[in-house]
């Protein structure tokens, strides 16, 4: 730990001009705040006395700010605030991205099944094997899962469930040899 040097009147006089004769930290001024000379590497953590490492704090932000560095004192409140508001901001933009690619996914999904259904069962498709495919879609997109179902469907037409099988062992084989570009 350094030992503290006093600080002449003529070098805190000198930083007080230099900055204003007001709070660098909250902006108070004389005659309702007492300045005092701050130091911004603090002496306890090996900071000197240079006009650098000088600024003028009223009482109460030099005595709350203590012998810590500025990176370690609490962010204000109204910087806490706008922080969370950007936070808000980007959390809800990307959460409109994904929204937009899970309807964008659940399209592409049904354009699969219409494929499936056009020869199993026109009424509809089993939830799991549409989530399969919603799978599938992020994997390879919807062109590649499109051929694939059309391919299952020449090769099996008489049974729903192995039509939908092989749909899915030739959906793993193209992931497995690296898919295709989206």
């Amino acid at each position: 730990m350094s030992k503290r040097k006093s600080i002449s009147q003529k070098a805190r006089f000198e930083v007080f001009k230099r900055d204003g004769f007001s709070c660098t930290y909250c902006g108070a001024t004389p005659p309702k705040a007492i300045l005092h000379v701050d130091h911004i590497h603090p002496v306890a953590e090996g900071g000197d006395n240079s006009q650098n490492n000088l600024v003028t704090a009223c009482d109460q932000c030099n005595w709350g700010k203590g012998a810590r560095l500025l990176t370690s004192i609490p962010e204000g409140l109204k910087d806490k605030a706008a922080r969370i508001k950007e936070a808000e901001m980007q959390l809800a933009g990307f959460n409109e991205v994904l929204r937009t690619q899970k309807q964008r996914i659940e399209g592409d999904a049904w354009e699969v099944a219409q494929v499936w259904m056009g020869i199993h069962d026109p009424d509809g498709i089993p939830r799991t094997h549409f989530q399969s495919i919603k799978k599938f879609i992020e994997e390879l997109g919807v062109v590649e899962c499109v051929d694939a179902m059309e391919i299952a469907v020449a090769k099996i037409n008489y049974s729903p469930t192995k039509c939908f099988k092989y749909f899915c062992g030739i959906c793993w084989n193209k992931i497995k040899q690296g898919g295709s570009p989206r």
